[in-house]
C-alpha cells in the first residue's frame, strides 16, 4: 500500500473540478442574462433588427434554406406517391367504366342493327302479296354437300308445310324441307337438291337454279340456259314468279359461264345475294301471290290468297 501525500491545499486556491464548475455556472448566468437582454431589446422595438439579430439570421438563414429543400423534397415525392395511388385508383374507376360504356354501345349497335333488319322485313313483307310468317334462324349447318338452316316460328304453327318458299330482304334463302311442331328445316337454295325457276333480265333467259356441291363458298349454278341467250359476268339473277317464289326476287349475280361447245345450252355459276352464314330472321311464304285483276280499268284489289298452292 502506497500513500501518497500531496500536501496541504494552498489557502485561496480551489481543485480543478470546482474550478470547472464555476466556469460552467458562469456561462449559464451570462446566456440566460444576455438572452433575457435581447428578448428585452426586441420586446421594446420588435419592427427592428439588432446586431445580434442580424448575426444570428445570417448563421441561421442557410441552414433554413437547406432544411426547407429538404422538406419540400420530400413533400414533393410524398405528394407524387399520393397522386399515384390516387390515379391507380382513378383508373381502375375508369377502365370498370369503359368497360361498362364498350358494353351498353354494343347493345345499342345490336339493337340498331336488329331494328333496321325488322324494318327491312316488315317492309318486304308487306311487298309480298301472298301471306307470310315471320321465323328465326335458330341453326345452320354448313357441310359441304348438305346446307340446312332450322328456323323456329314465333307464331303460326301447323300453317307450314313442305315446299313453301323462304325469303328475306336480301333474296331467296330456299323453301321448307322439314316440318316438326314450331320448328322447320330450310332446304337452302345453295343445296344441291335444291332447284328454283330463276331469269336473267338482261337477256331474258331462263334457266334452273341448283346449288354446287363441295367446298365452294356457298355457291350456285343455272343449268338449261339456252345457248343463244347469252349471259355476261355479273349479270343479275332473279326469280321468275314460278314455284311460289315472288317474281322478282334477287337470288344473286353471275360469277363465271361455262359454254358447251357441242351442245345448246350454257352453264352459270352465281353467287347468291344471301349470306346464309349470317341469317337470322326470315320470311316463310304460305301462300302464293294472287293472279292478277283481270280487268285493268276496275280500281278492285285482289284479296290475298289464303290456300296452299301446288310447289315445283
Amino acid at each position: 500500500q502506497v500513500d501518497l501525500d500531496l500536501g496541504p491545499v494552498q489557502p485561496g486556491t480551489f481543485p480543478t473540478g470546482h474550478r470547472q464548475k464555476i466556469r460552467e455556472a458562469v456561462i449559464i448566468i451570462a446566456a440566460f442574462v444576455a438572452a433575457l437582454f435581447l428578448l428585452r431589446q426586441s420586446a421594446r422595438s420588435p419592427e427592428y433588427l439588432s446586431v445580434v439579430d442580424r448575426g444570428i439570421l445570417a448563421l441561421v438563414t442557410p441552414l433554413q434554406s437547406r432544411m426547407a429543400r429538404v422538406a419540400r423534397s420530400i413533400g414533393r415525392t410524398a405528394s407524387q406517391y399520393i397522386d399515384l395511388v390516387n390515379v391507380r385508383a382513378e383508373n381502375e374507376i375508369l377502365r370498370a367504366e369503359n368497360g361498362r360504356l364498350r358494353a351498353e354501345l354494343l347493345e345499342v349497335k345490336r339493337a340498331a342493327a336488329e331494328s333496321i333488319r325488322f324494318q327491312r322485313l316488315l317492309g318486304l313483307r308487306d311487298a309480298v302479296t301472298a301471306e307470310t310468317l315471320v321465323a328465326r334462324v335458330i341453326a345452320i349447318d354448313v357441310s359441304p354437300y348438305f346446307r340446312v338452316a332450322r328456323i323456329q316460328l314465333d307464331r303460326g304453327e301447323g300453317l307450314v308445310s313442305r315446299g313453301m318458299p323462304v325469303i328475306t330482304p336480301d333474296g331467296v334463302v330456299g323453301r321448307i324441307n322439314r316440318v316438326h311442331g314450331d320448328t322447320s328445316d330450310i332446304l337452302l337454295a345453295v343445296d344441291p337438291r335444291s332447284a328454283i325457276d330463276v331469269l336473267l333480265p338482261r337477256s331474258g333467259g331462263r334457266g334452273i337454279l341448283r346449288g354446287k356441291r363441295g367446298e365452294n363458298g356457298y355457291r350456285c349454278a343455272i343449268e338449261y340456259l339456252m345457248q343463244g341467250e347469252q349471259a355476261k359476268e355479273g349479270d343479275l339473277v332473279v326469280t321468275s314468279g314460278l314455284g311460289g317464289f315472288p317474281r322478282d326476287l334477287p337470288v344473286g349475280k353471275v360469277s363465271k359461264v361455262t359454254r358447251n361447245q357441242a351442245g345448246l345450252s350454257q352453264e352459270l355459276e352465281v353467287v347468291p345475294e344471301v349470306d346464309f352464314a349470317r341469317l337470322s330472321e326470315v320470311l316463310v311464304v304460305v301462300a302464293p301471290a294472287p293472279p292478277p285483276d283481270p280487268e285493268p280499268s276496275s280500281h278492285k284489289i285482289a284479296a290475298p290468297s289464303r290456300g296452299l298452292g301446288v310447289y315445283r
